[in-house]
């Protein structure tokens, strides 16, 4: 069993918003997930609902389930997901 977390992370700048996806973890499957997130069409993402859509798309192609889900803004006021998943 694996346990690893995937979090966006919201960053404004002077060219617009964009959110990318971060994985945390020892886990053996972390390096696999980082080459899906690598694959992934629209990364870094230049909508925060694109990049919750590509999160759980990484999470339908791992198999993992989900453990827990938080959901919040960031200093700038931009949203920000974080899941801990196992699989």
């Amino acid at each position: 069993m694996h346990t690893i977390i995937l979090q966006t992370k919201a960053r404004q700048s002077s060219t617009g918003k964009t959110w990318r996806i971060e994985v945390l973890g020892d886990s053996l499957i972390k390096e696999d997930v980082k080459v899906s997130i690598g694959e992934l069409e629209y990364h870094p993402a230049k909508a925060e609902r694109r990049s919750l859509i590509d999160i759980l798309t990484i999470i339908e192609r791992h198999n993992f389930r989900i453990c827990h889900v938080e959901h919040s803004p960031n200093d700038d006021g931009l949203e920000e997901w974080m899941f801990i998943l196992q699989g």
